[in-house]
């Protein structure tokens, strides 16, 4: 899938990469469903196991990066980890870990199961966001575009032109990610 993209990838050109007839592929995964579920869960299979006697914000912190780090890896795969509510044996490791995070956090069985979906989506969001291009710094082209826009009209953004200049690449991910766990703790609260 990296090599086609997503939108290039197929069974049969897969099949031909391995030199084997694409039903093979299919009667092994059951469908092209099956397959791409495994390739999510093999990328789930990449990330290490957080230290559970961490703090449950650095284990969650912990998690986070490595999905970044693994989205900057696996670019064009990587957002089948979206696409699926648990993709298999990885996955269940890995949520277990992010279960019991929120479990040491204080948090109630509810907001467990809420914010667990929550996190999900949310980090896994930012890595897509990220690989697709929305969370990378500002272009030299975009910072072009910004600076002509009349000032009138767009006070905010010139105004912040000086900080896109100078935003580096994860920026927004690490921000994003201690803002969710300011929220998470928020949750204890209530």
């Amino acid at each position: 899938m990296e090599e086609e993209g997503a939108d290039g990838f197929s069974v049969r050109k897969l099949a031909n990469t391995f030199g084997c007839d694409p039903m093979a592929v299919l009667y092994h995964f059951k469908s092209k469903v099956g397959l791409e579920r495994a390739m999510a869960d093999a990328l789930n299979a990449e990330l290490k196991p957080v230290d559970p006697a961490a703090p449950w914000r650095q284990r969650l912190t912990d998690l986070a990066h490595q999905y970044r780090a693994l989205a900057l890896r696996y670019p064009q795969t990587f957002p089948l980890l979206t696409r699926f509510w648990v993709t298999g044996p990885s996955d269940y490791a890995h949520a277990e870990m992010v279960y019991q995070a929120l479990d040491d956090a204080g948090l109630n069985d509810r907001q467990i199961v809420d914010i667990c979906c929550g996190w999900y989506a949310s980090v896994l969001g930012l890595a897509t966001a990220e690989v697709g291009g929305m969370l990378q710094p500002a272009t030299q082209q975009d910072i072009a575009e910004l600076e002509v826009l009349p000032t009138d009209e767009f006070p905010v953004v010139k105004r912040l032109v000086p900080v896109f200049k100078v935003q580096k690449p994860g920026q927004v991910h690490a921000v994003m990610v201690e803002a969710i766990l300011d929220g998470i703790e928020q949750q204890l609260s209530l």
